[in-house]
């Protein structure tokens, strides 16, 4: 389905380029003591939604609707499907304006389309690769951040996503329903909407007035323009307040990649021109040291810009469920439910995924300075795409289709700093809508880091890729590369 293309690719630009500095921050503890400064006034609150939005008024003896947590926004689901909605109103609009004349009728939408989509029912789309694995996911995040700002838990938030795509595809634009839109839109929304939304909460200062709150709160609607936008609207922005305990006292540790990248293909080892690259990596929370108490309390993203796409890869991996066992007060191991988003661009293929899956984490102690991480896991993909030789329909030229997903990894730290890191990952996908066979592609890198000086590494890493092919009438393919980095980091631990 055609969306809301260069719009959601320009928000998503924004919303990562962050200086890493910022999410360094330690937040503060849930019970930290707002400045001992008298306190402004608080300011007049306006209030878009009525009182019917609201969440709906209690039985007789029963309680009030408590937010998702304390010091959480008030819930509104009534408010929250409204945004939703309009959401979709506004970027309809910004294509009609935005777009050339030609594609405009596109969104010229009215009651004959409606029903016209909603007779087809659903079809696989043919937008561009970037459109259906970046935009669409990124647009679904909007819709389950207009939730979770009104409120609303992870859980709670996740329909949404799936009613802002569903209204979408039916009644955003005049092309027929997307089946892929629909799946990636509402779960790839899930996991890139939460992540802004923690991301966001990172940068913002809720015990801070004056000119630097304005500038958190503004820096934070870049990184979650919905959840920012509700906080000006209801004047929240302004309100001194207790973080959100669910977001308190949690550790992030970010670095920023600054390096040129090599790739060969299937006949030279390295080609002679190297592609600049800037990379963006956040680990948020302790996947290690506790159980999971909410949806991403912990999760891992990173995204690079450059390296011969304007995107080159951009991975989220949440934690939707962990307990740690073993014997002791610290067992140093965790099994986990795991969300994965995942998007790579080379010059062999292209790949986009939304997966769910088990995965393990020890922790091994090495020395009193050192330590050895290993992770397992695998799962299933409930969509994914891959690029493909041949073109599908009208201009397509990738597959679409279930799969499964498995990684290992292992990485040494020295004081809490990565200096080596081992990594294996493997993607099968069984093609259904597309050229028919199934595509299984694998890679494994080896990675390094020397301490220059403070927080500056020098960084070199390794890696071999390789995907096959296996068509049902055409012949096989087998695309193999090797991929050299080496770049300058700086971590904020």
């Amino acid at each position: 389905m055609t969306s809301a293309t260069r719009p959601a690719l320009i928000a998503l630009l924004a919303s990562l380029m962050v200086p890493p500095a910022a999410f360094a921050r330690q937040a503060p503890a849930a019970n930290a003591h707002v400045g001992e400064a008298a306190t402004p006034s608080a300011p007049a609150v306006f209030k878009i939604a009525p009182a019917w939005l609201d969440a709906s008024p209690p039985l007789p003896g029963a309680q009030a609707p408590e937010p998702a947590c304390a010091d959480c926004p008030h819930r509104r689901p009534g408010f929250a499907a409204i945004e939703t909605v309009g959401v979709n109103v506004l970027f309809n609009l910004m294509n009609r304006a935005l777009r050339p004349a030609e594609e405009r009728d596109q969104f010229k939408v009215g009651f004959s389309s409606w029903w016209d989509n909603l007779k087809y029912g659903f079809e696989w789309d043919d937008n561009s690769f970037q459109v259906n694995q970046i935009g669409h996911p990124y647009q679904g995040g909007l819709y389950f951040n207009a939730a979770r700002s009104n409120g609303m838990s992870f859980w709670e938030s996740a329909p949404y996503a799936a009613l802002g795509s569903a209204t979408w595809e039916f009644f955003g634009e005049t092309h027929h329903a997307s089946m892929n839109d629909f799946i990636t839109t509402t779960v790839g929304g899930m996991a890139i909407g939460e992540m802004l939304y923690r991301a966001g909460w990172l940068v913002r200062d809720t015990t801070k007035s004056g000119g630097a709150r304005t500038k958190n709160e503004l820096l934070a609607m870049l990184i979650d323009p919905v959840t920012g936008a509700n906080r000006f609207l209801s004047g929240d922005a302004k309100k001194v307040s207790e973080r959100p305990s669910e977001l308190s006292s949690v550790r992030a540790v970010s670095d920023l990649e600054a390096g040129v990248l090599w790739r060969g293909d299937n006949t030279r080892a390295v080609n002679a021109t190297g592609e600049p690259y800037l990379q963006m990596n956040l680990a948020y929370g302790d996947l290690l040291g506790t159980s999971s108490r909410a949806p991403f309390d912990a999760f891992n993203v990173d995204v690079r810009f450059g390296g011969g796409s304007a995107i080159s890869e951009a991975n989220i991996r949440g934690r939707l469920y962990g307990r740690r066992f073993g014997h002791g007060d610290d067992p140093g191991s965790q099994f986990m439910v795991m969300q994965a988003y995942s998007f790579s661009s080379n010059n062999v293929y292209e790949f986009g995924g939304q997966s769910v899956g088990p995965a393990v984490t020890s922790r091994h102690k090495v020395s009193d300075r050192s330590e050895l991480i290993s992770r397992g896991g695998g799962g299933v993909m409930l969509l994914g795409a891959f690029s493909s030789p041949f073109v599908f329909g009208e201009n397509r030229d990738y597959d679409f289709g279930p799969g499964l997903v498995g990684t290992a990894n292992a990485v040494l730290r020295v004081d809490g700093f990565p200096v080596a890191r081992l990594a294996y990952s493997l993607v099968y996908l069984h093609v259904v809508s597309g050229t028919a066979g199934d595509h299984v592609a694998q890679s494994i890198a080896a990675e390094g880091l020397v301490p220059l000086r403070r927080q500056l590494r020098l960084g070199a890493s390794v890696e071999y890729i390789r995907r096959k092919i296996y068509y049902d009438y055409e012949n096989d393919v087998d695309d193999k590369y090797p991929q050299f980095r080496v770049y300058l980091a700086w971590v904020n631990k």
